[in-house]
């Protein structure tokens, strides 16, 4: 009879144990979902663009604490306090990076790097310049046949 009262307390004290155990694994991942999160929403955390290409990241956050701002880097440097950030015209390699930041200044989380690698080669700054040369130069081409179209249309209605 002490035998089976000890071996049901030993099975009572481990199930108790256990179920000890449970809760703290709960109220441990309780904690973790309530930890300030940043991440990037529409992009990779590589990518590759043209040359002088524009692009737009967007970042989201949760669990902030009261007083908490987000703010941009590109290439370490802060680029201030917003969710959206844009890049014009890049023509060399960088890195872009959203950080939670708490009332004190203290980073509480990162969306982690997004590297971006720009087509930065000979023939991609050639295409570019052509690109932007021919386009300049058929608004110079159409202005001046619009003038002559103008003048002559001018000179019939007299």
């Amino acid at each position: 009879m002490k035998t089976c009262k000890r071996s049901f307390a030993l099975i009572l004290a481990i199930l108790l144990m256990l179920a000890a155990c449970g809760a703290f694994m709960v109220c441990a991942a309780d904690g973790d979902a309530n930890k300030p999160t940043v991440r990037a929403t529409n992009v990779e955390a590589a990518l590759t663009l043209e040359y002088k290409q524009t692009k737009t990241f967007d970042f989201e956050a949760e669990n902030l604490p009261d007083g908490a701002s987000v703010h941009v880097f590109q290439n370490g440097e802060d680029k201030g306090e917003t969710l959206s950030y844009t890049v014009e015209k890049a023509t060399e390699d960088y890195i872009i990076e959203a950080k939670a930041i708490d009332k004190d200044g203290s980073v509480i989380a990162t969306s982690g790097e997004i590297k971006v690698t720009v087509k930065n080669g000979i023939g991609d700054r050639l295409r570019d310049f052509f690109k932007n040369s021919l386009h300049t130069l058929g608004d110079g081409v159409m202005d001046f046949f619009g003038a002559i179209f103008m003048r002559i249309w001018v000179f019939l209605h007299r």
